[in-house]
This record gives structure tokens, sequence and C-alpha cells, in this order.
């Protein structure tokens, strides 16, 4: 490839993504939601109060949607790629709290004024029952906003022009593993069009058909800096950065050891001088009780669906198959105590008997045992059982753990006696919290991570914990559940 064909290859990278078109795609998602959740709100309260609120005047204020996507576009909401999660639910939250709440006020001021405004707004609908709907709504469109932001993110990834392009500078294969991720998970949005490499003086090299070149040659990187590409991910580069920094006006630096990254670090300035502080936010009374809140929170509000539900698996794993309906598997929880772990019964009642024979007579199972406690295909596991860990329904009765306080719906995954030894000096750390039903680590692989990931994502979950991370690992659950991902 010589410099006029990079030249044509780069302009067809830079213009086969769009951060307006990427932006523009979320800013229709982002304003279909927000009417869904204002009508959600009225539906909910016109359920309960019909004489009092008409379903079909939130039309009439439509108009706080297009205030409220102003308000997003100002806090960076746009174009939408590679926010922190955390950081996106905040900001969805804060706005719509905001935007709906200049609703709530000025339907009361325009009342208290008896202004003709407020006859023409609320036609025949009560100022508090329109006031509750919004305030219904907020929860509502905080929740959406994310989940259907998660949904449509991979449906654009499919297409050519999600996304935009992005330029790697790394040492030898150190970016290898960041370009595999950014190829296998496009719904992120960045695309690596060529990687620099500061260990070559190959001419040109490709790894996943991106090209690679020297940083030696000036022509190519003279080429790259003209592009307008705006993206760069540095991965252990070892030249100067300067010329970088210049150049793009968004940088993503890659530690090389990630355990480093395990702490969030906030910027202090001590009298001109720059620090970094961190903060574990488990520690905190308030905290703690927030999260114990959301859970028996989320207990009340789905209990309509998940008594049902439950009475309905409970039947199908008495008449599939002999045994108990429940299966409790001691597990240590928080400071060590030691609970049972809730679970529908999956296995057959002999499990353990057929488990010492694999682990007897098969050296091949023996070791996947070994390595993560658990078999791709286990033959202890029943017909429905299959079902039942496919679906992840089989950890539904957690949610008895979850009310007791052994559990939360976040945190670490409990673990037995026996995996311990694997969290190394980590274990009384991921010990001081309680486990979770779900977590950083479910979200993130479930069965398809090994312990070492597994430990960085405990460890992070509990050092940076956030009411937002929390909404935002469940967001996750529901789609890693209904993809399957790592289940069996």
């Amino acid at each position: 490839m010589n410099k006029e064909e990079f030249s044509k290859y780069i302009k067809e990278q830079k213009y086969k993504t769009s951060s307006f078109v990427s932006g523009l795609l979320l800013f229709f998602v982002d304003t279909f939601v927000l009417l869904l959740s204002i009508s959600i709100g009225f539906f909910i309260v016109n359920l309960f109060a019909k004489s009092y609120i008409n379903f079909k005047s939130f039309i009439n204020y439509s108009f706080i949607v297009p205030i409220i996507l102003v308000l997003f576009s100002s806090v960076g909401l746009y174009p939408g790629i590679m926010i922190p999660s955390t950081e996106e639910i905040k900001k969805f939250c804060g706005c719509t709290f905001f935007g709906f709440l200049v609703v709530v006020l000025s339907i009361f001021i325009s009342e208290l004024k008896d202004s003709s405004f407020s006859k023409l707004i609320l036609e025949d609908s009560e100022d508090l029952f329109v006031s509750l709907a919004f305030l219904i709504s907020i929860p509502i469109a905080t929740i959406l906003l994310s989940a259907f932001r998660e949904i449509f993110r991979h449906v654009f990834s499919k297409f050519s022009f999600w996304g935009v392009s992005c330029v790697i500078f790394s040492s030898s294969d150190s970016a290898n593993e960041i370009i595999k991720r950014l190829l296998s998970n496009k719904n992120l949005g960045y695309h690596p069009c060529v990687i620099i490499d500061s260990a070559t003086d190959a001419d040109i090299k490709f790894y996943n058909d991106i090209p690679i070149f020297s940083n030696k040659n000036k022509e190519i990187l003279d080429i790259i800096y003209k592009s307008k590409i705006k993206n760069a991910i540095i991965c252990d580069y070892k030249e100067d950065l300067s010329s970088i920094m210049k150049s793009f006006r968004y940088t993503i630096v890659i530690s090389k050891n990630q355990s480093n990254f395990t702490f969030t670090q906030h910027l202090k300035d001590i009298a001109g001088i720059i620090g970094f502080s961190s903060t574990h936010n488990l520690t905190f009374k308030h905290n703690l009780f927030f999260k114990r809140f959301l859970d028996l929170f989320i207990i009340f509000l789905f209990s309509p669906l998940l008594i049902p539900v439950m009475l309905l698996l409970c039947l199908l794993t008495k008449i599939t198959s002999k045994g108990p309906i429940f299966y409790g598997h001691p597990r240590v929880g928080k400071n060590g105590k030691t609970f049972k772990c809730w679970k529908f019964r999956s296995m057959c009642i002999n499990s353990q008997e057929i488990l010492k024979e694999i682990l007897e007579t098969n050296p091949q199972m023996r070791a996947e045992w070994e390595k993560d406690h658990k078999f791709v295909n286990d033959p202890r596991v029943t017909k429905f059982g299959k079902f039942l860990r496919k679906t992840s329904l089989d950890e539904l009765p957690q949610i008895i753990n979850i009310l007791v306080g052994d559990m939360s719906f976040i945190g670490p995954r409990p673990v037995t006696e026996e995996e311990l030894f694997k969290y190394g000096e980590f274990k009384d750390y991921v010990l001081s919290v309680s486990p979770g039903l779900s977590g950083m680590w479910q979200v993130s692989g479930r069965s398809d991570t090994g312990y070492e990931e597994r430990v960085s994502f405990d460890t992070y979950y509990i050092q940076n914990w956030s009411i937002w991370l929390d909404i935002w690992i469940l967001i996750k659950t529901v789609w890693v559940v209904l993809n399957h991902k790592g289940a069996y």
C-alpha cells in the first residue's frame, strides 16, 4: 500500500462512519423513549384516576421533549459513543428530573395565577394528577432511555454508518486484545482503521485486515494527522505522545497493567500540586442504606409478577423430576458468614455421586471443574433444569436471600469455600460486602470469563459503587439473560 493508496483508504474509512449520524440516530431513539415514558406515566395514573386525568392529554405536554433533548445535548449525551454507562444514566436521570419538575412547577404556578395557560393545557385533567404522572415518568424515563440505547446500539452496530473511526497507537501486539474487543463489540462505536506500531520497522503488515505501519513512516503519519479522524487509542506506545494529543480530539490511554485501574481516580489540587484520590463507596452507611432500599423496592415493585412465576416453576420442577423443589448451596457471604444460596433444583438427586465418578474417571472434565467449578455440558442437569439454567430462572429463589439480607440484587458473585483461595489477597476485600444475584462479572460474560477477570470486576464494583452503577448492571442483566450469554 503506497502513499496514494493509503490516502484513499483513510478517507474511505473516515466517511464510512459518522459521529453526526450516530448522534442523530440516538436523538430519534431518545425522542421516542421520552414520549413513551410520559405516556406510560399518564396511563398509570389514568388507570386509577380516570375521572381526574385524561390519558390523551399527555400530548399537550410534548413541548417538554425538545427542551429535555437540548439538556441531553448540553451535558454531552450526543453523539453517545463510548460514554461511561454510569455517567449516561446519571445524566438521563438529572435531565429528565429537571425537565419534568419544570412542568410540574409551571402547572402549579399557572394555577395560582389562574391564567388562561392552565385552562388551555390542562383541559379535562387535574393539575395534581398530571404532576403525579410526570413524577412517575422520571424513573421510567431513566430506565428506558438507558435500556433502549443499549438495544439500539446493538441494532445500529450491524450497519457501517454506526460509530467513528479511530487510530491505534501501540507497541508490537500490545493493542491486539483491545482491537479484538472493539471488532467483536461494534456497539461500542469505535472502529480501528489503522495501527501505528512503535516496535516495528516493517513498511506494512496487517492485523485482522487493519494495516499496520511503523511510526517511522512520516508520510503515513502526516496523512493520518491531516485526515481529521478525531479519535485515537494509545496502548503502551513507546514514543512521544505530544503530537498525538495535539492531532486528535479524543484520546484513550490503555494501561498495560489493568489492575492499576481497579480504583477510580479523582483529580485533587493541593495548593497547586496535582494528586489523585479514590474512595471505597460501600463503606458509607448512607450508601448501604440506599442500596438496601433499592433491593426491597425492586422486590415490592415486581412481586405481582414474581410470585405467580415462582409458583409455576415450583410446580414444573416437582413434576419433571424426583427430589425437592429448592436446593440450598452453602456459600460464603459478607464478612465470611456462610449461608444457603437458594436455587430451583436443576440437577438430579444423586448429583454428588455422579460428580465424584466424573472427577475420578474423566481427566478432561476434572480439569474443567478445577478451573471454574462448572461444566459447559453438565451430565447431572435434568431436562427442565437445562431450561432453568439457560434462562437463569433457576436463580429466582435467591430473592429470598435478598429479602432476609444475605444477598443483594447487585454485588460480587457468592463463592463457595473451595473457591476462596482463587481470590488470593482480595479475598477479605470481596467478602466485605454482600454478594449479589447479578454483578459486573455476570453481565460481562458470566461463565465465559476466568477468575482473574472475576476478581477484577468484583473489586472494581466495590470500590466504585454508585446507585447509577447498580441501575446499569440491572439493565445489562436483562440484556444478558435474554441473549443467554455465558449461561449453562
